[in-house]
């Protein structure tokens, strides 16, 4: 991947200030957006990409060459301290953005969101998304400002995710199906109204560190925000052939297992559900 995307990275953290840039200038109105997981009852990641079930992805660049994503309602076992100016120490909960880093690269990139008015007003970080006539609700900052708001007290380190990891889709010159429009296209993925935006930005903030005793509730959280732009319920809901499973609660529980498997370090609640497809 050598789009200006990824380029601007390098080693440096400080090359995050590179990143808000690209993001501020973008000339498109897919920078910004939120969209989510397909609702449909079949979902199109029960076999592959199960970290994009029912996710909540933002997008923070779109280009000719690619899309690039990160992933809001998985949070993982890692926490990023910060050492305030008087000494204190905060932790905020990194969160899973996706499977792609930067090659070559040992830090990789982490970004920071936020979405309270009141840094906003102060000018802490910058809009994902600027028009004539609206800017994004979700903005991008760096470390550096983050750990000024919350030493002046303009903000608490819960008003923050922390997101490391990309998620990106290639385009192919010439096709307009590429990128993230061409999974909207296949129906994997919807756009959420902005509307609805506030709502899922706060029940997300609401998800701690990843953890035995906390994967329930993040897991009950994951799912709550992303059911605020709703789902239309379908009375017959498909099953799997042969069972009372629906196709959706399999979904449900293969994005668990992923969880548990890659974010947790090992599944504990697969064991002997589904032995009677054995």
């Amino acid at each position: 991947y050598d789009s200006d995307v990824l380029n601007s990275f390098s080693s440096a953290p400080a090359t995050l200030d590179q990143m808000v840039k690209l993001a501020v200038n973008a000339n498109n109105g897919l920078v910004g957006s939120l969209l989510r997981g397909s609702a449909d009852d079949r979902s199109p990641f029960l076999l592959s990409g199960q970290s994009f079930h029912k996710s909540l992805l933002l997008l923070i660049q779109d280009d000719d060459e690619l899309t690039v994503g990160v992933i809001l309602n998985h949070p993982t076992t890692k926490t990023r301290p910060m050492t305030l100016s008087d000494g204190r120490t905060v932790e905020i909960p990194v969160r899973y953005g996706g499977s792609f880093g930067i090659p070559g690269v040992t830090d990789q990139p982490t970004f920071f969101l936020h979405a309270k008015s009141k840094l906003k007003e102060r000018s802490v970080g910058e809009p994902l998304r600027r028009t004539d006539d609206e800017s994004s609700k979700i903005w991008i900052c760096s470390e550096e400002q983050v750990i000024s708001a919350i030493a002046e007290g303009h903000a608490s380190h819960r008003d923050f995710m922390c997101i490391e990891g990309l998620s990106i889709w290639n385009k192919v010159e010439g096709e307009i199906e590429g990128g993230i429009l061409g999974e909207v296209i296949e129906g994997k993925f919807e756009f959420v109204d902005p509307s609805f935006t506030d709502e899922i930005w706060v029940t997300l903030l609401a998800q701690a560190s990843l953890s035995i005793d906390t994967i329930d509730r993040n897991c009950r959280l994951a799912s709550d925000a992303w059911g605020v732009a709703g789902k239309e319920e379908n009375p017959f809901p498909p099953c799997v052939y042969g069972s009372s499973v629906t196709l959706s609660e399999l979904s449900d529980d293969a994005l668990r297992y992923w969880i548990e498997a890659f974010l947790l370090g090992g599944v504990v609640s697969a064991a002997g559900k589904y032995s009677a497809f054995e």
